[in-house]
């Protein structure tokens, strides 16, 4: 049955953009015939046991030894209109959970949208789109965590007095794999620009997002507040004083604003819940509102910028509803603070947003003393609120251009990690950790260049000291090689590991728009994290292939 529904689904959406071109293209010349573009990416992992590091113990290891996702996307425009499907592919995929295997395939995204003259843009189907900064309504894709919680409804933007003004309403529900979830969203936005006589800009703005909880989800949390009984040891009553009548209807909001003086450039929201029934970090539901305060400001002149921000929340959690968790139903997004390090081992301790509590500030200074020298020092502090640390990271670096064929990139990060909150380890000690890091290119030609990176990460804690090196050989525009090691180079008495190498062989060929990669990987556990949102992936060991092309 489900088969022959997504089959329904493909044909009655080309239909519909058929349709939508046919209609659109009579009122135009014969030769607008609108534009087909499109974009194609794949994905495939081949399973090799190696149970010294602890790739083994579940059906992709044991039983299926292979399995990937493949998304094929396809546009339509035409004189204001847009006709977007996307056909998603699931064979004994790991990316919605590393450990399991998920198998299915159907439309995962499709919208009809047209501009109109009058300024108004209707879309119809799934789409993707965030208030302000994100705080209380972000939908968005990120496939590398399996995150793709799209809006299946209808959505109206439309622009007033010359562009200035922006409203932005939605009402429909967000995408769960090839369903929906069943609560109901609503969202209205407005954004207006203000020119003062081209000295001074401003971008006010205000949301709310109406979630209305369906009769199954209240069923559900209804039950389990139910369970909340205790028994008072002195006279024997039952005790119901974390008992609640949970509601229907949530209410996020935020009023935002950007300001724009000279090279200064600032930031300001405020975000409010009502309250609602929410998970705890003992995972019991409590009723409780929610808040946000986030700012950035920033100053930039040639050759010196530097910016500040701070976030503070508190028991901010929106979802789909409180029955939902991890990566499942996200409405909200709020934007990290943590720098996002792409180096292998500065990288691997990541920050994750604490909806529930956090207080963060950070601070990145750029500057570039002389030509072919540029700097670089971040500084962020993340605690719970009251005064617990979670997070602190220092981190500088050193770029140097100064010789005709070489970049030298020098730099060290000290961090403090509570990784008994970030990664669920009751007891366990802050990671406290500094990496030095070296990065060398050399270019023996415009085509040709090698690159050199060499890390170290001195700590006592987790699994204990890594080295790490790499080598990459890259002739443009066409192939790239790789070949990488990282190595437990002193183990944590206390949580001894094995001294195991997790050795990366790397290749990758691009033709046009079309890039081929096929990699040979050992990896470690450890949290994969993008833009503060992060899931955990054990270890892996295997062959990794991908393909990527867009048309």
């Amino acid at each position: 049955m489900s088969f022959i529904k997504n089959s329904v689904l493909l044909i009655s959406t080309c239909l519909l953009i058929i349709s939508g071109s046919f209609l659109t293209s009579n009122s135009v010349t014969a030769q607008n015939t609108g534009h087909v573009s499109g974009s194609l990416m794949l994905n495939q992992n081949f399973y090799k046991r190696d149970t010294t590091i602890g790739a083994s113990g579940n059906a992709l290891y044991n039983n299926f030894l292979s399995g990937g996702e493949g998304w094929l996307n396809l546009q339509y425009t035409n004189t204001g209109f847009t006709g977007i499907a996307r056909f998603d592919l699931f064979n004994n995929s790991n990316i919605h959970n590393p450990t399991q295997a998920y198998s299915a395939q159907g439309i995962g995204f499709w919208s009809l949208s047209k501009e109109l003259k009058s300024g108004l843009t209707v879309t119809g189907g799934n789409f993707y789109d965030q208030f302000g900064s994100g705080i209380v309504f972000r939908s968005y894709e990120d496939r590398g965590l399996g995150i793709d919680n799209a809006v299946y409804g209808l959505q109206l933007k439309y622009k007033l007095m010359d562009d200035k003004l922006l409203i932005k309403g939605f009402t429909g529900r967000q995408k769960n794999l090839f369903s929906t979830f069943e609560p109901i969203i609503k969202g209205l936005n407005a954004e207006y620009f203000i020119d003062v006589k081209g000295k001074l800009q401003l971008s006010p703005g205000a949301s709310i997002v109406n979630r209305t909880l369906d009769q199954n989800s209240i069923a559900i949390i209804v039950n389990t507040i139910n369970g909340y009984t205790a028994i008072d040891s002195s006279s024997g009553v039952p005790i119901y004083k974390d008992r609640f009548v949970p509601k229907y209807n949530s209410y996020a909001y935020s009023f935002y604003n950007t300001a724009n003086f000279g090279n200064f450039s600032w930031y300001f929201e405020y975000a409010g819940k009502t309250a609602e029934a929410i998970k705890s970090s003992s995972d019991t539901l409590i009723n409780k509102p929610g808040s946000v305060i986030f700012t950035s400001l920033n100053y930039s002149v040639r050759g010196f910028g530097i910016t500040a921000q701070f976030k503070k929340t508190d028991h901010f959690v929106f979802r789909t509803s409180p029955n939902e968790s991890l990566l499942k139903g996200m409405i909200s997004f709020q934007p990290p603070l943590a720098k996002q390090n792409s180096l292998r081992l500065p990288a691997r301790y990541n920050a994750a947003t604490q909806e529930l509590g956090e207080l963060a500030f950070e601070t990145d200074i750029f500057y570039a003393p002389a030509k072919g020298i540029k700097t670089s020092l971040n500084y962020c502090h993340i605690d719970n609120g009251k005064g617990k640390l979670l997070y602190q990271e220092v981190f500088g670096d050193v770029e140097i251009k100064k010789f005709k064929k070489t970049v030298l990139d020098l730099g060290v990060q000290y961090l403090n990690y509570n990784q008994a909150v970030y990664q669920g380890h009751p007891g366990y000690p802050l990671v406290v950790a500094v990496t030095p890091f070296m990065e060398v290119i050399y270019k023996f030609s415009d085509r040709r260049s090698i690159r050199t990176e060499l890390q170290y990460q001195a700590t006592k804690q987790d699994f204990g000291s890594w080295a790490f090196a790499l080598i990459e050989y890259n002739v443009a525009p066409h192939w790239s090689f790789a070949v990488s090691d990282m190595y437990l180079a002193k183990v944590n008495p206390d949580d001894p590991k094995p001294q195991a190498h997790y050795y990366n062989f790397f290749s990758s060929y691009t033709a046009h728009s079309t890039r081929f990669t096929m990699a040979f990987v050992k990896q470690v556990s450890g949290i994969v994290c993008t833009g503060g949102v992060c899931r955990y992936e054990p270890a892996f060991s295997g062959l990794r292939m991908t393909i990527n092309t867009s048309f």
